[in-house]
C-alpha cells in the first residue's frame, strides 16, 4: 500500500472503522490501522497517543451517520425512527456495541445522541429522570441487542437438552421452541421495538411521566 504524504483524524477514524467492519472491533489496534493507513505505527501518535484513545476516536466516528433527523416528530417517534437504522449500523462492527456500552459516556457524538432527544424531550415538557429514562430504555435496548446479535453470531448450536428431557417442566418454551433453537435476533428486535415504543407513548398518553 503506497504511504499517504499526510493524514488527519478523520483518516485515522476511517481506517480504524475499515478494520472494525472487515475483521471485527477486537481487531482494531495502533498496529491494525497503521497498516491500513500504510504507514508506521509510530505515525499514528502525533493523532492518538495510545490505544485507548486511538479506540475513542474510531469509536466516536462511528456515531455520524445515525445522528437522530431532526425531522422525525415527536420524541417517541424520533426513537422509534433513529432504533432500526442504528441497529443497522451498527451491524457492521462486530464487536463496537459491547465496547460503547461501557464507553459511550466519554465519547462525544455519542453524546451527541443523547443530548439531542433530550432536547426533543424538553420541548414536550419531559425533563429531568423521566427524560433520560425514555431516552435510555431505546438507547441501552439498540446497544444491548447489537451485543446479543454479536454474540450469537459465533454462538454453538442451541439444543435446548433441559427442555428436550423435562418438557413439563418448561411447556410454553417446548411450545415456543422455534424461537429458541435459532436466534431470530432481527426479528425479536423489531417486536422488542414495537413492544417498547407502544409502553412508552401508552404511558405519555396516562401523563405517566415518571418511569
Amino acid at each position: 500500500m503506497s504511504r499517504p504524504q499526510t493524514f488527519d483524524a478523520s483518516d485515522l477514524a476511517m481506517a480504524g472503522l475499515g478494520v472494525a467492519e472487515d475483521e471485527g472491533w477486537p481487531a482494531v489496534s495502533v498496529r491494525s490501522v497503521a497498516d491500513r493507513l500504510g504507514v508506521s505505527p509510530m505515525a499514528l501518535y502525533r493523532l492518538a497517543p495510545d490505544a485507548e484513545h486511538l479506540r475513542r476516536v474510531i469509536a466516536d466516528a462511528a456515531a455520524a451517520p445515525i445522528q437522530p433527523d431532526a425531522d422525525a416528530g415527536g420524541l417517541i417517534e424520533a426513537l422509534r425512527a433513529w432504533a432500526p437504522r442504528a441497529y443497522r449500523h451498527l451491524g457492521r462492527y462486530s464487536g463496537l456495541p459491547s465496547y460503547l456500552i461501557a464507553e459511550w459516556t466519554e465519547l462525544p457524538s455519542w453524546l451527541d445522541i443523547v443530548e439531542a432527544f433530550l432536547e426533543r424531550a424538553e420541548t414536550e415538557g419531559v425533563v429531568g429522570a423521566p427524560a433520560v429514562a425514555t431516552v435510555n430504555a431505546i438507547y441501552a435496548y439498540v446497544l444491548l441487542r447489537c451485543q446479543v446479535r454479536d454474540s450469537m453470531a459465533t454462538a454453538p448450536r442451541r439444543h435446548l437438552a433441559p427442555v428436550k428431557a423435562q418438557r413439563r417442566r418448561y411447556p410454553q418454551i417446548r411450545r415456543n421452541i422455534g424461537e429458541f433453537t435459532a436466534a431470530k435476533t432481527d426479528k425479536h428486535f423489531a417486536l422488542g421495538l414495537d413492544a417498547l415504543t407502544l409502553g412508552l407513548r401508552d404511558r405519555a398518553a396516562m401523563g405517566g411521566q415518571h418511569p
